[in-house]
């Protein structure tokens, strides 16, 4: 389960990198309504949400406050599983861009 909340950890910081950059240069748009209003709030607070969301994971990681049971694990892979395929569409428009 520690392994699980890492990757979601870091694949939430490199999603909000990916979605910062694409933002900021009028790449993407937001497709999570709430964070869309949060970046139009203003930009350094979706990143500062981003770094803190991945900051509890690792906290929680780290004290072992997170239970391991069926449901928390199962929850946890639906959430690895939609991570990464957003971070796999991230890759389709911005590896073009970048070359």
């Amino acid at each position: 389960m520690k392994v699980i909340l890492y990757y979601l950890a870091l694949l939430n910081l490199l999603d909000g990198a990916v979605t910062y950059f694409g933002l900021r240069h009028n790449i993407i748009t937001e497709a999570n309504p709430l964070m869309e209003a949060i970046y139009e709030v203003g930009p350094h607070w979706f990143l500062i949400l981003k770094v803190a969301l991945s900051g509890l994971l690792y906290g929680l990681n780290i004290t072992g406050i997170v239970p391991d049971g069926k449901g928390i694990r199962g929850l946890a892979m639906f959430a690895v599983v939609l991570y990464t395929a957003v971070c796999a569409l991230h890759s389709f428009w911005i590896i073009p861009y970048l070359f």
